[in-house]
């Protein structure tokens, strides 16, 4: 948690004393101003949502898609992964469902730990960043990165990209699973499984 986003009463706290307040900022950074533990899930919760609808942040991805995420924030920067995604978007018409990310594990990107992207910073209201790689349910489909904020509104949003792959020489696409993808999920904490 960052110093600045104490939750309301120890902020009012410090504002009514202001002479506590290095003794009180450095209390704080002892005891872990930079907890992100209150972002776990429990069992039972998850973190659910929806692709962002508009066009120009999309890619690959239909406006239907919905998003859930269990999450261990205490091992975000461990070797283990710290959650899963699971994507699924609903049928319609001819198309079937589909789920992109069916308990996708939040893969370490073990060099990243020694490289400036391990501090990546989205600006304002986001206390944590972190980049994870992720793995499609179906094995030819290519992988993709999954970048996770923390919101200092105890929201997550997560970033689900993969760069694809340019056209063929003679013109024809790649494949679906070889395509670019983009979106945007903002995800807020629910009891179940997000319903699918």
């Amino acid at each position: 948690m960052s110093c600045a986003a104490l939750p309301g009463p120890r902020r009012v706290a410090l504002r009514l004393a202001p002479l506590a307040l290095a003794g009180s900022l450095s209390a704080g950074a002892a005891a872990g101003c930079d907890d992100v533990s209150r972002f776990s899930t429990a069992d039972g919760e998850a973190y659910c949502g929806a692709i962002t609808l508009g066009g120009a942040f999309r890619a690959g991805l239909s406006p239907r898609v919905q998003m859930r995420l269990s999450l261990d924030a205490d091992a975000l920067d461990g070797p283990e992964p710290p959650g899963a995604l699971w994507t699924y978007e609903a049928p319609d018409g001819a198309t079937p469902e589909r789920r992109l990310l069916d308990g996708a594990s939040l893969r370490p990107i073990g060099a990243l730990a020694h490289d400036p992207l391990s501090r990546l910073e989205l600006g304002e209201g986001r206390e944590r960043n972190a980049i994870y790689a992720v793995s499609a349910s179906d094995p030819e489909v290519e992988p993709l990165l999954a970048i996770l904020s923390l919101r200092t509104d105890g929201s997550v949003e997560v970033r689900l990209l993969r760069p694809g792959r340019e056209p063929l020489a003679s013109g024809e696409a790649p494949g679906e699973g070889q395509r670019q993808v983009f979106g945007n999920f903002r995800l807020t904490r629910r009891t179940g499984t997000c319903g699918f």
